[in-house]
């Protein structure tokens, strides 16, 4: 059976591990893994001094959270890619949808923000819009410019909205009412596609927002495992 690394931008946990087997619809032998596996809690906190809230949450043992640089969780993905790729994984799928560019350099690496942004230029056309649903209320602002900037490459307009899913370090998660709301307001701005954001956005997430809107929705963890394993299963 072909055999597929997943990794996520943090440090794996039993919890994380079983959600994306049960959410990761892939016809292979997954090996799921994080950037910062085997580090300790001492030195996460060392490596999160003075580094403010962002999108890169760490949480520890005690239960607190703590935040880390994007250079240092880049250095810890491009490791543990090339470890998994070393140790026999035909790929690595990326369990994170911010822009990765030097993953997306790296042979047998797929990265879905670039799948999520060519999917929705596609499906909108020039003149278009495309909805996207971001995870992390206070950090909309820096993980929309890759979307913006898009928009700008392609003649699109892009619409941004919250809707929280369960994220690691995040405490709030939206109702079901509360997503039909927030895809209702998007479809009010005539958006021709919708971009859940976020890899822990689930099936149940897609379909709340699809019958809301009325609108094609494109879920990252469906659509990047369809592309992982039309190339590599």
């Amino acid at each position: 059976m072909t055999r597929i690394g997943v990794l996520v931008p943090y440090r794996s946990d039993p919890e994380m591990v079983a959600f994306v087997r049960e959410h990761l619809d892939l016809e292979a032998d997954l090996v799921v893994c994080g950037s910062q596996d085997g580090m300790t809690d001492e030195e996460l906190r060392a490596l999160s001094e003075g580094v403010e809230p962002n999108s890169y949450a760490e949480i520890l043992e005690d239960g607190s959270t703590v935040n880390l640089t994007h250079e240092v969780v880049l250095d810890g993905m491009q490791k543990q890619a090339r470890r998994l790729l070393e140790d026999g994984c035909d790929a690595v799928m990326i369990c994170c949808t911010l822009p990765w560019e030097e993953l997306d350099a790296m042979e047998g690496v797929v990265t879905p923000y670039t799948i999520l942004e060519d999917t929705a230029a596609t499906i909108a056309t020039e003149g278009g819009a495309v909805g996207v649903i971001q995870p992390v209320e206070a950090a909309m602002e820096e993980e929309v410019k890759h979307w913006l900037a898009l928009g700008e490459r392609r003649g699109l307009d892009i619409h941004a909205r919250y809707a929280a899913p369960q994220v690691p370090g995040e405490d709030v998660v939206f109702t079901d009412d509360q997503f039909a709301e927030v895809a209702r307001s998007l479809a009010d701005q005539d958006v021709d596609v919708i971009v859940m954001d976020c890899m822990a956005y689930t099936e149940h997430h897609r379909a709340v927002v699809a019958g809301a809107s009325g609108k094609p929705v494109l879920r990252a963890m469906q659509l990047t495992g369809m592309v992982t394993e039309h190339a590599y299963c």
